[in-house]
């Protein structure tokens, strides 16, 4: 990751100031009929917001210069993600995150010379869609206890198992690809024995199954199976059993533009409930007037704030290459503050609308459901405040 010249700290710079703009720019051209389309039960293929991405530089944004990207960090990729979804495009940051983190992050940090060269120019470019295969059914949060294993053969590696909840495997060109390629029972430490994948989740030894969920996304979700897929030495991603520690590099920016997106749309939501507080009249004045309309808005619009210091700063530090366990600290405190103030702004939202928060036309409904989402995904709050009890707190291991 690099730092912008002008971006000394983590209050921003022109350079932002400029990506921001342009955000907002975008992000005007799509409304809210768009995006109940694009996040709805029937999943359009936002395809014309993505073309604009692309032209903007903005999928692009933390792949090096020399592979077609910006060369820029997550500093930049965060503060695009909270502008898109604070001015509309609700849903968007999955987007980022399963092509952006899950893509180019991943290959641009562990990809070998070949793999960036064929990969890094088509992401920055939209023209290559990725998703991640990581979560299983029997392991959840729990990654090393995973069943998927690659086992080795003459030609590479045969790779049987099961995948759940993994979002637009469907729209997917690549994927990433988690397995032991080390039986849990052969390692010092359960942590060791897993390795990174390139795969390909169109071939006919992975099958996909969709799951039925009620939660507004723009990537459909699947259940995976596959049975003996076939890769080689040329589609591991960095290290042989070293997986799981790069994946580290991947999961800190997935929780940090994660955060922004929950931000973006908590701020969204706010300003929403501000505009019909004043516009809503009741008793020959608008409800806005009263403190029991205005505090909580207040209130909630702090929080929001402190949250945002938050995940500016540990995308600042990530940046400025700061050590793994500082970046993981500050990443998991950013994404637990921001689900948790950001579901709080949807929910006071909701309730300043009344009975016309719960109509489709005023957009708060599918910011309450998906800022509900973000306190369980990605990492639930309570993994969050597990981590930050033994990691930074040094209490004793919990789970």
């Amino acid at each position: 990751m690099t730092v912008s010249q002008d971006t000394p700290s983590f209050g921003g710079g022109e350079t932002e100031r400029l990506i921001r703009e342009t955000a907002r720019e975008v992000a005007d051209g799509y409304d809210d009929a768009y995006w109940r389309a694009v996040t709805g039960p029937d999943k359009r293929d936002p395809a014309e917001f993505w073309q604009e991405c692309a032209d903007a530089g903005f999928l692009g944004t933390t792949i090096p210069q020399e592979y077609g990207g910006e060369g820029l960090g997550i500093t930049e990729l965060s503060a695009i993600v909270e502008e898109l979804t604070r001015h509309g495009c609700f849903g968007s940051e999955m987007l980022f995150v399963v092509n952006v983190v899950f893509g180019a992050v991943t290959l641009a940090e562990h990809g070998s010379e070949e793999q960036k060269r064929e990969y890094l120019p088509a992401l920055a470019d939209g023209d290559l869609k990725f998703c991640m295969a990581l979560t299983e059914p029997n392991a959840g949060h729990n990654a090393p206890n995973m069943d998927t294993y690659a086992e080795e053969t003459d030609a590479g590696y045969e790779i049987t198992g099961s995948k759940q909840w993994i979002s637009g495997a469907d729209r997917a060109d690549r994927m990433l690809l988690v397995a032991r390629t080390t039986p849990l029972a052969d390692v010092e430490k359960r942590t060791s024995g897993i390795t990174l994948f390139l795969a390909d989740p169109g071939d006919d030894a992975i099958e996909l199954r969709e799951l039925d969920t009620g939660i507004p996304t723009p990537e459909r979700q699947f259940e995976l199976s596959l049975d003996g897929y076939e890769a080689d030495e040329e589609d591991i991603i960095g290290t042989k059993d070293m997986g799981l520690y790069q994946l580290f590099d991947t999961v800190n920016p997935e929780r940090i533009v994660g955060a922004a997106g929950a931000v973006g749309t908590g701020y969204a939501a706010l300003e929403r409930a501000a505009d019909y507080a004043r516009e809503r009249e009741v008793f020959g004045q608008p409800i806005g007037a009263h403190q029991a309309i205005q505090h909580p808005i207040a209130d909630s619009y702090s929080k929001l704030e402190a949250a945002n210091m938050l995940v500016r700063k540990s995308a600042w530090m990530m940046d400025a290459d700061e050590n793994r366990k500082t970046v993981a600290e500050l990443s998991n405190m950013a994404k637990l503050r921001a689900s948790e103030a950001a579901h709080e702004a949807t929910d006071v939202a909701l309730q300043v609308h009344g009975g016309n928060g719960f109509s489709k036309e005023y957009g708060v409904i599918e910011m309450w459901k998906g800022t509900r989402l973000s306190r369980v995904a990605p990492g639930s709050t309570e993994m969050m405040r597990n981590h930050i009890a033994e990691h930074t707190l040094d209490l004793p291991r919990s789970y």
